[in-house]
Order: C-alpha cells, then structure tokens, then sequence
C-alpha cells in the first residue's frame, strides 16, 4: 500500500506546476512585448528574492537597491535572450542579479586596487626623492645657536621633526603652554635676528 502510494504520480502538484509554466510563459510573452503591467507583476514577483541575493553580496542597503534597479533593466533589455528550455525565468533572473553584484565588487576592488597602486607610487617617489630641506644652507643653524638650548631643542622637535605641541611636551616633561611659549618666544627671537641680518 505505502509503495503504491509512493509511485503514484501527485496530481495537483502536476497541474500547479503546469499552471505555473503556463504562467511563467504568459509573463515572459508580455516582457518581450515591453508590456508595462507584465514587468510590473515581475517586479512585485521577484524583486525581495533578488534584493536577497544582492545583499549577500554587497551588504550596504543603498547600493544593493541601486543594483537592484540595474538588474531588471538589464532583464529588460535582455530578456530576448532568455531560452525557456535552459533554465527557469527565476534562475535565470537570480544568475543576472548574482553576476550584477558580483561585478559591482570587482570593479570597487579594482578601482581601490589602482588607488593603492598610486598612493604606493607617491610614497615611492617621496622615498627616493633626494632632494631634501637643508637648513644649514639657508642660515638657518647659524640663526638657531642665538637661541637658548631649550628653545633650540623645541624648534628642532617641532618644524625639523614634526612633533606635535602635545608630543614635544611629553619628550621634553613640560606642560603643553610652556612649550608654546617657548616657541612663541623662540621665532620672536629669530625675527628680530634676521631682521638685524
């Protein structure tokens, strides 16, 4: 009994999915028609599924809608294409959402890809750069021996060093104002020296 039961052919599963090629069929005769109400029932039919698929893939809300919308004018404009007898609609609507997103990555990751290459190139280029801020050829340390050691050691740290205020404080155990001052006081004392020069 259970064996008979299990060889025997379902019936209403047999007409739904006949009723649903059908229906699938009807619906790809109207896209080819560039019907207007048949890629709108498309649209309500398969839009989520494929907003799904997108999201896997690129997971930001904004552009996977904006992939999302790519997708069916590309189903529009390739729906000629389409051949019943490969695949159903669904998967073929699913390889072209699928390709879309995968497509939007690689040319992210390409475009990240040349913009790496070029910062790279600049840092290579300012490494081999030989050119470089000499201050003994310009005066300048002749100038910085007018001024008292610490405000030489200050003036160092910050415009021959980089240092930060806050930095140069910490190296040198000072409070953040006094190094200010310290500086202040150090470029009044040069301008009043070079202006004398």
């Amino acid at each position: 009994m259970i064996a008979f039961l299990l060889t025997q052919p379902n019936t209403k599963t047999l007409t739904a999915s006949r009723s649903f090629l059908d229906d699938e069929k009807i619906l790809v005769a109207g896209l080819r028609a560039s019907d207007f109400s048949s890629f709108s029932i498309l649209y309500k039919m398969y839009a989520a599924n494929m907003m799904g698929v997108i999201m896997k893939i690129v997971k930001q809300q904004e552009t996977a809608e904006d992939l999302l919308q790519e997708v069916f004018l590309k189903i529009e404009k390739s729906i000629f294409t389409y051949d019943e007898t490969k695949s159903r609609l669904f998967t073929w609507m699913l390889s072209i959402a699928r390709n879309t997103a995968l497509d939007h990555l690689r040319k992210k990751s390409s475009k990240q890809a040349k913009t790496n290459m070029l910062l790279e190139d600049a840092v290579q280029e300012l490494k081999s750069h030989t050119h470089s801020f000499n201050p003994d050829t310009i005066g300048v340390r002749k100038l910085l021996d007018k001024l008292s050691l610490k405000q030489k050691l200050v003036l160092d740290l910050a415009y021959f060093q980089g240092y930060t205020h806050q930095e140069i404080a910490q190296q040198m155990g000072m409070p953040v104002g006094s190094v200010k001052t310290c500086l202040r006081s150090a470029i009044l004392k040069l301008r009043t020296i070079f202006g004398k020069s």
